[in-house]
């Protein structure tokens, strides 16, 4: 019998369908489900007995769910869009709270995805193995009747290659790589059903996320308007997100491994299969996430997340890494309150969480957090607003764009709660030198025009010495933007990923530099010609041309110009492009006059792929027990900062480096090298355009908290005696400090 009974349940009796109180009705099992609405609809009559509401819910939508516990043998159902009445905000609010209770007490819960195509998953498993026998008893340059395969095994692999072509090379190009073709067109086809089950609009929603968390027992349904049919357990999905990535390993280690020399041809289809192998290697990252988390709630109770900070920190990234949507904001907080169960009362919820403020919700959900936790839970973002003692929240501002769940993305355990409002925790202080800024980001949205960059050094119409006899001559500036062809654009990312190490971090190793930034960017473009995009692009592309390895002191960054448009780039990988960022651009100033225009990704992505900060090294990871671990710029800004700017800042070096060497550009002759005359801004950090270090300040004492790999802090203490309050995020990853470690307060 089960101790908390939901208020209604949806029956399925002799073809009708009403809606009961089970408690009046004596019904003690019932199933549940997760699905997503679609298209909310104007309200209208269900035509369903005991719904005495009008619903929002498509009527299609609402026969599927009754075609699902047809075809599933469910009597009793517990399903939002008829046991709950949505106009009722105080029982929405009930309902809410009681979401862990009704997961947890289910005996089954269905998943339903709408699907063009229903297939199942033990056709994609059988095929995984089939393929991983191949790989296992022929190398990849023999031929397949020379194989000693068995005449089954090598039925099935000619009829893989008579199937409708899946993988992205025609096939004469694949004929010429020697490879079988049926291995590759199975493989393509495996792969793509997989990716296409999680690329699903079912796994972009906040709701299904912490349905799938909560669920137990859980069958996906797979159902379009004409089938409806069970797809599998929810495990053995997770479990092919593994197996297929473990295929796109062995396969590009089978053609690699049985050629000494590569052809072209072979260079195409590796280059495939390596940016497979990256996009599965985020899907299981993500898959073993949401399975660690699902041990924690299953095994940890209604009260899990009290005491499990590596718990919330795995959900909170779970959540992020593919960022999540909803059709109201403020469900952005309100979709996690089943998997943080008990952190608001009804009452709280209807009076905190409601409408779509995201200031106040945001600002309410880490307090609550919090002080429920004993733990000072914050994010790698700058402080907007003076919030009293709690000013170090992170608070998502309110914005007209698309919101996702990026909003969650390093949040991090800040420290001990001593009392309300102040964060006890271990940080570095007596950090040497003072803030000094030298560039100033703006985020700005409009509706860009493909993937943009405008680059315009400081020198740009002045003049160069060309000689003591000669005449100055003109520096050039790119007014006009030029339309890059699909084929080009390889070589053209890699120049201005050039331009970019040039200015974000000048000195560094140019070649390390780029291939750190387009790794992570993750470009995505179609060629009318493989060989326009080898496997090793991000070098190949400029391979002997002045930009493979341009010395650094014959640049002459400022007195260069570049605008093109790369309409061709259809998407990036980097995950910090999304819905919410798609639109956002980053205008750049130097303090030498040198500008940059680009979207939001490709700027920080390039400001966290400087020497030196761990930012920008690993996407994200798993520890020990696959809690995810993730590693990047996303946190150093908020969603809702569009329209607002931010500084960077160095401790270290000389702000000035840039003016000055933009002189020696313009004024040394072109084949004399231009010496740096003074050190380049270090230990640098992003904080608020409103922050300022004057003359009057230098008692401040400045410090940053380790965040155990995620960032660090930047805090200040503006008395000798007072409390320390975050300003900023340190790019660099080290910041040279006097006093070392010693407990601080915050506030």
């Amino acid at each position: 019998m089960v101790s908390f009974q939901p208020s209604r349940l949806l029956c399925h009796k002799g073809g009708n369908f009403f809606v009961i109180d089970p408690g009046k009705h004596n019904v003690h099992k019932f199933d549940i489900i997760s699905y997503r609405w679609g298209e909310i609809t104007p309200k209208y009559d269900c035509g369903i007995e005991g719904v005495n509401w009008r619903v929002t819910i498509s009527s299609g939508k609402l026969e599927d769910i009754k075609r699902l516990m047809i075809a599933a043998k469910v009597q009793y159902l517990w399903v939002d869009c008829v046991c709950i009445n949505q106009d009722n905000e105080t029982e929405k609010s009930i309902e809410i709270a009681q979401m862990y209770n009704y997961y947890q007490q289910a005996e089954r819960c269905h998943i339903l995805i709408d699907m063009d195509v229903v297939w199942q998953p033990q056709g994609i498993i059988d095929d995984l193995k089939f393929l991983d026998h191949i790989l296992a008893h022929m190398k990849a340059a023999a031929l397949a009747s020379q194989a000693k395969l068995t005449q089954g095994m090598d039925d099935y692999l000619s009829e893989w290659e008579k199937r409708p072509w899946t993988f992205p090379l025609d096939k004469p190009t694949v004929k010429s790589a020697a490879i079988e073709m049926g291995v590759l067109n199975c493989y393509s086809t495996c792969i793509n059903y997989v990716k296409s089950l999680f690329d699903n609009p079912y796994f972009s929603r906040v709701w299904t996320f912490q349905e799938m968390l909560l669920g137990n027992n859980i069958t996906m349904w797979g159902m379009n308007d004409k089938n409806i049919s069970r797809i599998g357990e929810f495990r053995t999905w997770m479990d092919l997100a593994t197996d297929s990535k473990d295929k796109a390993h062995k396969l590009s280690n089978w053609i690699d491994q049985s050629r000494v020399e590569k052809t072209a041809a072979v260079q195409a289809v590796l280059r495939i299969i390596t940016e497979d192998k990256s996009s599965l290697d985020i899907l299981q990252t993500v898959v073993r996430g949401i399975d660690s988390a699902r041990t924690d709630i299953l095994s940890g109770g209604h009260w899990w997340w009290r005491d499990n900070y590596k718990g919330i920190s795995n959900v909170f990234s779970a959540v992020s890494i593919r960022p999540r949507t909803c059709g109201h904001q403020g469900d952005i907080f309100k979709g996690l309150l089943g998997v943080f169960s008990g952190l608001f009362t009804p009452d709280e919820i209807e009076s905190n969480m409601a409408g779509d403020d995201m200031e106040r919700i945001s600002f309410a959900f880490f307090k609550q957090l919090s002080i429920k936790t004993g733990r000072a839970w914050t994010k790698l973002a700058i402080s907007r607003e003076q919030r009293s003692e709690w000013d170090w929240i992170p608070m998502v501002v309110n914005n007209s764009t698309i919101m996702t769940t990026d909003c969650f993305a390093k949040v991090i355990n800040l420290g001990e709660l001593e009392q309300e409002g102040i964060a006890k925790t271990l940080a570095l202080t007596g950090v040497e030198g003072v803030p000094r800024k030298y560039m100033r980001i703006l985020l700005s949205q409009k509706n860009r025009v493909g993937f943009q960059f405008y680059f315009k050094g400081c020198n740009c119409g002045k003049k160069m010495s060309t000689g003591i006899f000669k005449k100055p001559k003109p520096i050039l500036t790119s007014d006009q933007p030029l339309n890059v062809h699909s084929n080009q654009i390889g070589r053209t990312l890699v120049q201005c990923a050039t331009i970019l190490a040039t200015i974000m971090d000048p000195g560094c190793n140019i070649i390390r530099y780029r291939r750190r930034l387009l790794s992570n960017l993750q470009p995505n473009w179609i060629t009318s010609d493989p060989n326009a995009k080898p496997g090793d692009w991000i070098d190949r592309c400029v391979s002997g041309t002045s930009w493979e390895d341009p010395p650094p002191q014959y640049m002459r960054t400022h007195n260069r110009s570049l605008n093109y448009i790369m309409n061709g780039i259809t998407s990036c990988g980097s995950r910090l492009e999304n819905d919410s960022t798609a639109r956002i651009s980053c205008e750049v100033t130097v303090d030498c006059g040198c500008t940059i225009i680009a979207p939001f990704s490709l700027i920080f992505e390039a400001i966290t792929a400087v020497e030196g900060s761990f930012l920008g090294d690993t996407v994200a990871k798993l520890d020990n027990d696959n809690r995810i671990i993730i590693k990047d710029g996303v946190g150093l800004v908020q969603a809702g900062d569009v329209g607002r700017a931010f500084n960077l800042v160095a401790f270290g070096g000389n702000v000035d480096a840039h003016k000055s060497y933009s002189i020696g550009c313009r004024d040394t002759k072109s084949d004399k090298p231009v010496v740096p005359k003074l050190k380049w801004p270090s230990s640098r950090a992003l904080v608020g355009e409103e922050f300022s270090h004057g003359t009057m300040d230098m008692m401040r004492d400045y410090g940053y908290v380790e965040t155990g790999g995620s960032g660090n802090l930047l805090i200040c203490r503006n008395k000798p005696f007072g409390d320390h309050k975050i300003i900023g995020v340190c790019i660099d990853e080290k910041i040279q400090n006097k006093n070392g470690f010693r407990e601080v307060t915050i506030r």
